[in-house]
């Protein structure tokens, strides 16, 4: 009677036994947890990437659109600022996309907000290579313009800095003076 007493006292797991288990199954449970806040941290930025480049994507073709029906530089800007239709209004830099550096920390490039949260900077300006005369000659009625675009998620009112970082888009575009004239 005894050692079947003595084997069922046996049988079972001891406190430390438990407590070891425990202890192994919390420590994988905080390690699981641990990678949440990374995994919402990549998805946060992943969203951000994707807002800027459907608005650098909705610029860039507003600037194809307009190409075909402006005469000008201004014509251009224009044109893109209606088929932008972003709240507030559609901004045009007039500095060609120069980094100012009023107070001497590197560029602290201004930028407009978009309805999106999106921070942007954005210029058109003749492209000078074509200038000369003998591009002049070459081009007749027509006009090489470049256009450009900083484009970032960040608060670019914040951190002056943001648009250093931004992803940049630009492009060439070929105006016709006589666009209008059929």
């Amino acid at each position: 009677m005894k050692s079947r007493l003595s084997r069922l006292v046996r049988a079972g797991f001891s406190l430390i036994e438990v407590n070891m288990a425990i202890f192994v199954l919390a420590g994988g449970a905080l390690a699981l947890l641990g990678l949440f806040p990374l995994g919402l941290r990549d998805s946060l930025a992943a969203h951000n990437e994707m807002r800027v480049a459907a608005f650098a994507d909705r610029f860039l073709g507003a600037v194809k659109i307009a190409a075909e029906e402006a005469t000008d530089v201004d014509d251009l800007k224009a044109i893109v600022a209606d088929i932008m239709d972003t709240q507030p209004s559609f901004v045009w830099e007039e500095d060609a996309g120069k980094q100012p550096d009023s107070d001497g920390n590197g560029g602290d490039l201004d930028s407009t907000e978009d309805e999106s949260g999106v921070y942007y900077r954005a210029w058109a300006a003749a492209d000078e290579a074509w200038g000369g005369e003998d591009g002049l000659e070459m081009m007749g009625d027509k006009v090489v313009v470049q256009v450009g675009i900083l484009v970032t998620g960040e608060n670019a009112k914040q951190n002056k800095r943001a648009l250093l970082s931004a992803s940049a888009y630009g492009m060439r575009v070929l105006l016709d003076k006589n666009a209008n004239a059929n």
